[in-house]
Order: structure tokens, then sequence, then C-alpha cells
């Protein structure tokens, strides 16, 4: 047996001691390295929808955290990891979303003006990238209409080893947050172009076709200040039962925005929607050289719908004005031909009403009519020679002209100054001519589209 002296003995238990700090030392850097924070908040979070020239994009997200943060520590766009998911009929899209800027911010998303308050924060908004090819929650079906993806989701991460600060200095983590959209608005979705737009009506005309729309009505409206009425029709692709589609598929929503409505000194917007497209004649065939027609299968209910608005707000029926793209183009047409008394103004664009299905006789009861027609001379859907030119060169013979305006462009390309592909502003298909409208480019001479709008009254 081994004898140890007492020296011996104190020498062993200081080495126990010592390999003992050691053991506790590493099990605690090894919990420091796997868990940095010391909780996590269980936060919620709102996508932000906006209108934009090529259709709806997710621009933001808005963080709201269960506690108050420190409001002077330093927010950096490294510390989260966006993420998103998204099925449509025939595809699915996964993807990272890149943070552009994030800041302190109320609960709607406006950055947070905290240097001169003593209120502590508890929203952070997150701008995210967007262009004409990222962050859409819109599917495009080619061969039908446009759609909200069926399945849509974001989640939102803080990445490994980032935290924030509480208002009492503790450092906080943030668990997954999960956000879902499918065309439905609900408490994790914010549309603010369109809150103060009613989406949820519907008309049904003597003919018996529903008809959704959405309408905006100006503030200062009443009986005494009576305001003009500006029809958008929409395109083939919106056609359906969801109003936000026609709003977010073009960007109609400019109609709604403060520079418009400044321009019209307040005017109210409606924006019908048909359940197919308007371009079906009254058998409901495509309406066209091989199967042409008196009028669209929807002429009699639109027209009722518009008259029951003007009845039940305070419109001037002297101030009515009627435009659309493409197919709503062809509405359009469809509507001053029939109707050729009733409207102040019209603006066509890309429309596509064959030119030599309208009689003379037809044409002759819209030469006095003020028209503004727009096109992109490389639309290889609505050809110009074959609808827009040889409409405009008929009514000139006839005698229009006073009030004949055209917006003509070689191409649709960016004009923001935001958006390049190889080098070069953006380039959208040729029919997109409706963007210059909506971003109001459209010019003859000094005049824009807008402020001649805003001129036109029925004689």
């Amino acid at each position: 047996m081994i004898q140890i002296g007492g020296n011996e003995r104190k020498i062993v238990v200081i080495i126990a001691v010592i390999i003992g700090l050691l053991l506790i030392t590493g099990l605690l850097a090894k919990q420091k390295m796997s868990k940095p924070n010391s909780k996590t908040a269980e936060a919620s979070g709102r996508i932000e929808i906006r209108g934009f020239d090529w259709g709806p994009a997710i621009a933001r997200v808005i963080i709201k955290f269960p506690h108050d943060l420190k409001k002077d520590q330093i927010l950096s766009a490294d510390m989260f990891q966006v993420k998103e998911k998204k099925k449509g009929n025939k595809s699915a899209v996964s993807s990272e979303r890149k943070i552009t800027d994030l800041y302190f911010s109320d609960e709607n998303g406006n950055r947070a003006a905290l240097a001169d308050t003593e209120t502590e924060p508890s929203f952070i908004t997150l701008e995210l990238q967007y262009s004409p090819e990222e962050g859409s929650p819109f599917y495009y079906d080619p061969t039908s209409f446009n759609y909200w993806y069926k399945s849509y989701s974001m989640e939102i991460k803080m990445r490994k080893g980032k935290t924030l600060l509480l208002s009492n200095n503790a450092e906080i983590g943030l668990e997954t947050i999960k956000i879902s959209f499918a065309g439905k608005a609900n408490e994790s979705v914010i549309l603010p172009e369109t809150e103060k737009v009613n989406t949820s009506r519907s008309f049904t005309g003597k003919d018996g076709n529903k008809l959704t729309y959405a309408s905006f009505v100006p503030d200062d409206a009443s009986a005494d200040n009576k305001r003009p009425l500006v029809i958008w029709l929409h395109g083939a692709g919106e056609g359906g039962t969801d109003p936000l589609i026609t709003l977010y598929g073009n960007k109609v929503t400019a109609l709604f925005s403060e520079e418009f409505q400044n321009t019209m000194n307040g005017a109210y917007v409606l924006v019908p929607q048909t359940p197919t497209i308007w371009k079906l004649n009254e058998k409901g065939e495509y309406f066209s050289t091989q199967y042409p027609g008196e009028h669209s299968f929807y002429l009699h209910d639109l027209k009722e719908l518009i008259d029951e608005y003007a009845d039940s707000n305070h419109v001037d029926k002297d101030r009515i004005i009627v435009g659309g793209c493409s197919n709503g183009g062809f509405m359009t047409m469809d509507l001053i031909l029939n109707y050729p008394d009733f409207f102040a103004a019209a603006y066509p664009i890309c429309e596509m009403y064959e030119p030599e299905l309208i009689p003379d006789e037809k044409l002759e009861g819209i030469i006095n009519l003020p028209m503004w027609f727009v096109f992109a001379r490389n639309d290889n859907t609505v050809v110009p020679s074959m609808y827009e030119e040889p409409l405009l060169q008929r009514l000139k013979q006839l005698g229009a002209g006073q009030n004949l305006h055209v917006s003509e462009f070689a191409d649709v390309h960016d004009t923001s100054g935001l958006y390049y592909k190889d080098n070069e502003p953006y380039q959208y298909y040729g029919h997109f001519s409706w963007i210059y409208f909506f971003n109001n480019d459209c010019f003859d001479g000094d005049l824009s589209l807008w402020q001649w709008l805003s001129e036109q009254k029925r004689d």
C-alpha cells in the first residue's frame, strides 16, 4: 500500500480543484457558444404589399416585439435573414430576400423619430429588395388570369450570434416568425395604397351579369362639390372575382395617389371587374373578325353599373371619363361607340377593337369626343398597324383632330432610373404601355394626359 503524506495530499486536492474548475469553465464556454441568448422573444410580423410598374411586390416586413427595445442600439442588415416560399399552378419558388435597410418604426412601418423622445420602440421594419423579377406575390399565367400565389409564406429569423437589447439592457434573440398569405387580406398583410378603397362590392345588371368592382371616394366630394368620375377597365389577365387583382395587376393604385388626386382636384375612381373577359360578343363568343358582334357581352350591365354608381355618389355627370388597357381598351371603345354622348372623354391604351368591325356611322358619333390613345410600336400582342394606326387614320379622315391626342412610344422601358438589365433601362413587353399612363409619362407637347383628364367636361 502506498502511503501519502500530508503535503502530497494537499497537492492532490489542489489538482482536483483545478481540474474541476477547468471542466466547469469549459462547460460554460460550450454552453455560451451554443446558446448566446439568455432568452428569445415570440415576436409577430406583417408584410407590406405595394403596386409597381410590373405588378405587386412585398416591399417591407414589420416586426412587433413583446418588449420595448433599447432605442440607441445599432441595427444592421446582417442581423436578420428573410426567406420566402411561393407556389403557383405550375411552379414553386424558394429564395432569400435581401434586406436593404432596417430601422425602428411605428406599427405601420414609418421610421420612428426617437431622438427627442423618451419612448422606447417595439417595432422594427425591414425594407426588402424588389424588382421586376423579384419579390412578387403574383403568379402570372399567360393562358388564364393572374393570381396571387396559392401558397405564399415568409420566414424571418435572427442570424446566429445576433441579439437585440431590451430597454433594460438585457439581450434577447428572436424566435422564427412565419407569415402566410394567399391573396386574402388578413392581420399579417398591409396594403397601404388601397386602405381607402372599397373592394367588397358587386353589381348584377338586367342581363344577369355579376360584376365585382373596386371604388374610391375623394375626401371633399359633396352635393355642393360634385367630383369627376374616372373609370379604369382592366385587361384580360385581371378578370375574375377579386378586385385586388385589378388594382395590383396593373398599377391602378396610382389613381388613388396624392399626385393623381391633386391633379384631378379630387376624383372618384371606379374599377369594374368582369368574371371572364370584356372582349366577348353578345353571344358570348370571342369578339373578332371571325365572330363579329354588335357589342360586348357585358356592355349593358357595365353601363348600368356606371349609372348606378354615379347616381349613388356625388359625381359630376358631365365629367365621367373612361379608359383601360388591352381587353379593357376594347371595352373602352365599345362603351363610347354605343354611348357616344355619355362620356366626357376616353383614354384607350393598347386597345384591341378591330377597326374593320366598326362602321363609319359609329365612328362619326365619336369624332368630337375628346380621346387620348396610348400604345408602343413594338407591341406584338396588339399590333399597332392592325389596330390603333388604321383606327386613328379613319377618325382623322372623318374629321376628328381638335381634341384627339396620341402618345406613341418606341418601346416600354423603365423611366424611374431604378431598374436596369444588361446595363440598359429594364425593358418590359411592348404591350405594357399602360405603365406610361400610370407614371404620368404620356404627353402631347407640354400637355400631360393626367392634366388633360382634369380639364375634360361634356358639352
